[in-house]
């Protein structure tokens, strides 16, 4: 099985910048194992079970309705990073551009546009 598609549980208490995965406050989340009609952006069904785990480069999390992630920011405390330098989109498949580890999963997203928490795992 290749290394993109193999998530590794990692437990190592490591102190990094943990990054938060959000959507502005129109954009539309839905879960599903494939793209949704009409939703902005759509995220594995299973992206719950992404949680302490390592999750590769090119190693789909969900999909966006076009290719432009200006619906997406990642921010660190009060600072903002556009997510294009975490996210990319290839034939409007999400994924990270680097290895990271997923620290926590929204488990709601009608109720908040935080969609995951995540650190970049040095190389």
């Amino acid at each position: 099985m290749p290394l993109s598609s193999v998530n590794v549980r990692h437990d190592k208490g490591l102190s990094k910048t943990i990054l938060s995965l959000v959507a502005d406050e129109t954009t539309l989340i839905t879960l599903s194992d494939r793209p949704v009609f009409g939703v902005n952006l759509t995220f594995r069904e299973d992206i719950a079970s992404l949680e302490n785990m390592i999750v590769y480069p090119g190693q789909v999390i969900g999909w966006i309705d076009y290719s432009d992630l200006s619906k997406l920011a990642c921010l660190h405390h009060q600072q903002y990073f556009d997510a294009q330098q975490f996210i990319r989109v290839e034939s409007n498949q999400l994924s990270f551009a680097q290895a990271v580890k997923i620290h926590k999963v929204n488990s709601d997203l009608r109720k908040s546009k935080a969609i995951l928490a995540f650190s970049i795992m040095s190389n």
